[in-house]
């Protein structure tokens, strides 16, 4: 428990200078910003006569407006990737946005010179700008990105090399400039004296002897076979897909339709229906155009011998290029030849003649054009298409599975669908492919729409997966692209784990991502299979798209490798006789044998980690690798019991995150997806986390005043971080912060600092800059949920409340599922209404709304909080009295008495309570009357207001009678005689606001109904019990949702809602008549409360506003020109934001009220009078001023007297003692006195 209270903390000269140091000084050390962010002017609000200034609302992180650039960015937006830098408070700031992961990144200098931050990853385009090969620059001195061009895939790992004049390592799953999944960037594409890896590299590094480790899924080194296919050219190409046209057929009855040469049962069958006949004695062609492209390897002709014709002589185009393809074949005398524009083709060979394509080219149409002929024409009786790389398409008709389109009985590729999917031109794309557009009802249906691919494996062995996924620019889905769910079972054994992973579908140009690297089984007719369907928890309309999935078997020109390869930069050659080295040798130790998977390298000293999923002789999932050691070295107890896949040294500390759970011997609990290793023991990062780390990333934070500290941010799949000691479990989105130095969860410490959400998967430092991350990350500079603080000064800054509040969700059914007021949903969730209390010498703080909390003494509490400001900011509250899916909405206090209104009920006392209750704030309990159930359809109160001077409530909201008393809308309780009073008048409605501006009169707000007119705003004087329709109202277009003064004596004022299109309006009441706000909201908006603040500076004069004032608009407020902040500032020309917020799910906040100690003073400003202070200091000096001056004019006017009787100065020099002095006579001493003198005694 804190030693001082928090209402005292907040005024206190200390408390505003420890606020001021937390929230001003930067959370990293800066040192020159590689960027530079404009700092947006303080406003100037006059907030000091209001005392304590708060704000409420659904969030769970919050900052000031501070800098250009800062916004309310979703972690859960389309953008799964990101750029980041921070502001100079700490929050983090998105550069550019990427449409995949960014994974690796480093700063490079080259020759000495600093060139940028090259980052990769699967990403397609960086904003605007398409990155092809997931791999690009950044210049950090003006943001600019440039795309190295030239790889096809995506990049896992990078690593910048100063020495050697400064080069970059590049690893991934990629292919271009003559490598594969390895390459280096100079100034450009730079070959190693290897030509990459047979599989993906995931990790590089330097070791510790100055050489280059290789870590991944490869077993050996280039990219030609070092145990060739036994089969290649396997895959046919489903011809009969194709459009299929021809030009100078020969026009006679069955042998004019092109189509009758493909996918026939006896490709030598001659005849009418069996073959294509040109016209006679003329040249032409045969064409097929595919929807999607391809890349043939063997081209299979059947020459016709029909009445003695047959083609001759002919030549092969790809289309769209118009490329002569060449062919190498087999001639007649068995000898190799090879040829182009004019190919052979014997005559009567009508068994098929192979021809190999010499290069690989892509293409989705060719011809063959028929140049000479046997006979009378040419013509043709079949042609067969084959390639080697094995692909599914998602279109079953592109996979010749219908029909015999081979000459074989082999089983062929085929793909099966369920649910609403429809064929999508191919647009940029290579080819057509399938697409669902679906509706979440709240959430996506996950097995309804669903794409499963089963390949044409024609071998066993080691392959590589990819899934190809078409970029969303070209059909325009961008906005609601979403993640897919990717499964699969590769071996016919059950024991083997099937595949899983889960891919973003958000990229702006096609891209392919590696799903599965390991063993495929295709022995005994078994034949795997992939699904695709969409992830869970996906809400809104989504639109999922699948293509293709290539299947590619893994070669290399030198085997032995087993994951890991060091390699020596000095060299010219590369030693294949990998047992030389002692890193190679440990990864060929490793099981499964060639099927090694590593994920992870660091370096420590002089050690070299290696993490993955692997085993043996005690390398199980990590090891370690000396600097001048001869052998790996076991880490304690066996190493891990489960993958690991991220390794990060800090200090003395290897950080460790994955999939285990403990050590391998299984003596080390508590190591839940996350562990460190010191001095060859492990540690337990409290009790970890219930699921798998994939990042550890580092980045500075304010944990105490003033002193950044180096923190870790670790990013996975959990949604918990586990309870250890002390320390309760505690809800989490697939990210938490540990705090090294406190060796607890940032979550655990309550400590105001930056608030950080999303995931973070990179970072590099920069030379003479601050860091740059990678991630999607929605930030805000305090994590406080519902409630935070405004503190004045220069800046302004925020505090946090000293209560953990956390959302709980809805539990009511569907049919209570309803608006509070109009643009308000039951389901959200935060605090809606709140106050200060500070009668009768309390000093509470009330939060209420829906939520969950903990009280002081480890309560549970439930929509309503109180905070004691007396007490030590002793948190008490409500418990399971009122039912805990109740939400409130409007609260008042009169005479100790808390009333809360809102979506309420519950039983106090064995009686029922709706709508309202009493709250006694002296016995910290519920009252003991309770005021009789409200009663109606779905019974609301949106509006209690305590009639100053009496013992009157009035309660306002959506209801029909309290208890067996009649008065729908609004309704009076009276705290003396413990009774409901009704105001009389034929009223109805909807009351969303009660404002009282005078001692008799309120101001009654919504959708209200007074006899048979309908109006928006009505008064009601208590004096008269007279409802009367304020001004105009009824013309406003909707609903008044909030409403406020806009001048001391409420003569004016502002009210806002949502108009009959759903868009929100802003109007004011100048006295005469109303004045709407215009072009200021963008759709979306959501006003929820209103406020006019005194300004400390005039701003421009304004016809809508007061010079000395602005409008505070509360809410999600989609400001046009800015986007969506929680609170904006309204100067009567312009909004300007204020706060923004964000969710725990990472979505945009927003801010329902804002409450004052001393409500009675927002028209009260210091502009131009002195504080209270110095008014009596400077009177007291104009006092003694004055008083100087009388005593002055004084002496000076006795001067002048005595000068005037002839007074002279009295003798300064006395006789000696010597001279003889007389006696001077009593009379004559005392002769001048003139005037009245007592009487002799």
């Amino acid at each position: 428990m804190r030693e001082r209270c928090f209402s005292s903390l907040l005024g206190s000269w200390a408390g505003k200078l420890a606020v001021s140091l937390v929230l001003a000084a930067p959370s990293i050390i800066p040192t020159a910003s590689a960027f530079t962010f404009k700092q947006v002017p303080s406003p100037d609000l006059d907030i000091k006569n209001l005392g304590r200034v708060a704000f409420a609302g659904d969030f769970d992180s919050i900052s000031l407006y501070q800098f250009e650039g800062q916004n309310e960015q979703s972690s859960s937006s389309s953008s799964p990737g990101s750029l980041l830098s921070r502001y100079p408070n700490g929050v983090f700031a998105t550069l550019s946005e990427t449409d995949a992961d960014i994974r690796s990144m480093c700063a490079f200098t080259r020759n000495g010179t600093y060139q940028g931050v090259v980052f990769g990853g699967n990403f397609t385009s960086v904003g605007d700008q398409h990155t092809p090969g997931g791999i690009a620059l950044l210049n950090t001195n003006d943001g600019t990105v440039t795309p190295l061009e030239g790889l096809n895939g995506s990049v896992n790992a990078v690593y910048c090399d100063s020495d050697n004049s400064g080069r970059v390592y590049i690893g991934g799953s990629f292919t271009g400039g003559g490598a594969s999944n390895a390459i280096v960037w100079v100034d450009n594409w730079t070959n190693m004296p290897f030509s990459g890896f047979n599989g993906p590299v995931q990790s590089i590094v330097k070791g510790p002897n100055g050489n280059i480790i290789f870590g991944g899924q490869f077993n050996g080194l280039g990219g030609n076979a070092t145990s060739s296919p036994k089969e290649n050219d396997t895959q046919i190409l489903p011809i009969a897909a194709a459009s299929i046209s021809a030009q100078s057929s020969s026009g006679r009855q069955g042998f004019s339709d092109p189509k009758a040469i493909v996918c026939k049962s006896d490709y030598s069958a001659d005849g009418s229906g069996n073959t294509w006949l040109l016209a006679d004695q003329s040249p032409g062609f045969w064409r097929a155009d595919f929807g999607f492209g391809f890349e043939p390897t063997k081209l299979r002709l059947y020459n016709t011998d029909f009445e003695g014709r047959g083609a001759k002589t002919w030549r092969f185009t790809a289309l769209p290029i118009n490329g002569i393809m060449n062919f190498s074949y087999v001639d007649s005398s068995g000898s190799q030849a090879f040829c182009d524009a004019r190919c052979p083709l014997p005559e009567g060979n009508t068994t098929g003649q192979d021809f190999t394509f010499v290069n690989t080219v892509g293409m989705n149409a060719f011809k063959i054009d028929i140049s000479d002929w046997y006979g009378q024409g040419g013509g043709l009786d079949g042609i067969e298409l084959y390639q080697t790389d094995v692909f599914t398409y998602a279109i079953d008709s592109f996979n010749a599975n219908t029909g015999n389109c081979s000459s074989t009985t082999e089983r062929l590729a085929s793909t099966s669908t369920t649910g609403a999917w429809v064929t999508t031109p191919s647009h940029d794309s290579n080819s057509e492919y399938l697409s669902a557009t679906l509706q979440g009802n709240p959430t996506i249906d996950t097995q309804s729409t669903t794409v499963k691919f089963e390949p044409d494996i024609k071998q066993s062995g080691n392959y590589t997966v990819l899934i190809y996924t078409p970029g969303c620019l070209g059909d325009g889905t961008c906005s609601t692209r979403g993640r897919v769910n990717i499964t699969g079972t590769m071996t016919k054994t059950s024991s083997d784990k099937p595949v899983q992973t889960e891919i973003f579908q958000t990229n702006n140009y096609d891209k392919y991502d590696e799903i599965y690297v390991g063993y495929i089984d295709a022995t005994d007719g078994f034949k795997p299979s992939i699904t695709l369907q969409p992830s869970s928890g996906q809400t809104g309309t989504m639109t999922f798209v699948a293509q293709r999935i290539r299947f590619n078997l893994r070669n290399a020109t030198s085997g032995g490798l087993n994951g890991l390869f060091e390699y020596n930069p000095s060299q010219q050659n590369v030693d294949t006789n990998f047992a030389k080295s002692v890193i190679d040798a440990a990864g060929a130790s490793l099981s499964p044998q060639q099927q090694a998977s590593i994920t992870s390298l660091a370096t420590g000293g002089d050690n070299l980690y290696v993490g993955g999923n692997f085993s043996g002789n005690g390398l199980n999932n990590i090891f370690s690798v000396g600097k001048s050691a001869t052998q790996p070295t076991l880490l304690s107890k066996d190493g891990l019991n489960s993958q690991v896949m991220t390794l990060y040294q800090l200090d003395n500390t290897l950080y460790v995150g994955g999939n285990f759970t403990n050590t391998s011997n299984g003596t080390t609990a508590g190591l839940n997806g996350v562990a460190g290793y010191t001095d060859n023991n492990w540690q337990s990062l409290g009790a970890g986390v219930n699921g798998v780390v994939m990042y550890i990333v580092p980045f500075s934070l304010n944990i105490t005043v003033g002193t950044p500290e180096t923190v870790l941010a670790i990013s996975g799949f959990f949604n918990q971080v586990n309870a250890f000691g002390s320390n309760p479990a505690a809800s989490v989105d697939n990210f938490a912060i540990w705090v090294p130095s406190k060796s607890n969860w940032l979550n655990n410490l309550h400590v105001d600092t930056v608030s950080i959400q999303g995931s973070m998967m990179a970072h590099t430092d920069v030379p003479n800059a601050d860091p740059i991350f990678a991630g999607h990350i929605s930030s805000q500079s305090n994590g406080a949920s519902g409630a935070i603080t405004l503190q004045s000064g220069d800046p302004l800054s925020l505090l946090s409340f000293p209560a953990t509040i956390s959302a709980q969700q809805q539990q009511q059914s569907s049919s209570r599922k309803r608006a509070i007021t109009e643009g308000q949903n039951l389901t959200t969730t935060g605090i809606s209404v709140a106050t200060f209390y500070k009668e009768n010498n309390m000093n509470k703080t009330i939060l209420a709304g829906h939520f969950a909390a903990t009280g002081t003494d480890g309560q549970n509490i439930t929509n309503l909080l109180i905070i004691d400001g007396n007490d030590k900011d002793r948190i008490t509250g409500l418990g399971e009295e009122i039912d805990s899916n109740s939400t409130f909405a409007a609260l008042g206090v009169s005479n100790n008495v808390l009333f809360a209104g809102g979506v309420v009920t519950g039983t106090v006392n064995n009686n029922k309570v709706a709508g309202v209750i009493a709250y006694d704030l002296s016995s910290n309990k519920l009252d003991g009357t309770q005021p009789p159930s409200l009663q109606g359809t779905n019974v609301t109160v949106n509006a209690i207001a305590p009639r100053p001077k009496t013992q009157d409530i009035y309660v306002g909201g959506n209801f029909a009678s309290a208890g067996a008393l009649s008065c729908a809308s609004l309704c009076i309780w009276n705290t003396q005689r413990n009774q409901w009073t009704s105001p009389g008048g034929d009223f109805s409605g909807d009351v969303t606001s009660l404002t009282w501006i005078s001692d008799t009169k309120i101001l009654i707000a919504g959708n209200l109904t007074s006899g048979s007119n309908q109006t928006k705003i009505m008064s009601y004087d208590a004096s008269n019990n007279q409802f009367e329709e304020f001004t105009g109202s009824r013309d406003l277009p909707g609903p008044v949702t909030a409403l406020c003064p806009a001048n001391s004596d409420v003569s004016q004022i502002w009210a806002s809602g949502s108009a009959s299109d759903g868009s929100a309006y802003l109007q004011r009441f100048d006295g005469n008549k109303w004045v709407a706000i215009n072009d200021m909201f963008q759709p979306g908006t959501n006003i929820r409360g209103l406020q006019v603040l005194s300004l400390s500076q005039d701003h421009a004069k304004s016809n809508v506003i007061d010079n000395g004032q602005d409008l505070m608009i509360l809410g999600s407020v989609n400001a046009t020109g800015f986007g969506t902040a929680s609170a904006v500032l309204f100067n009567g020309t312009s909004l300007t934001p204020f706060l923004l917020s964000t969710t725990s799910q990472g979505a945009s906040g927003s801010l329902s009220q804002v409450f004052v100690e001393n409500p009675g003073s927002f028209f009260n400003n210091n502009k131009g009078h002195l504080a209270l202070g110095f008014i009596v200091l400077i009177a007291l000096a104009i006092a003694l001023a004055l008083t100087f001056l009388l005593v002055v004019a004084g002496i000076l006017l006795e001067w002048y007297r005595k000068k005037a009787k002839g007074y002279s100065p009295a003798p300064t020099a006395y006789p000696s003692s010597n001279v003889d002095t007389g006696r001077i006579p009593p009379s004559q001493l005392f002769g001048t006195l003139q005037g009245n003198r007592a009487p002799a005694i």
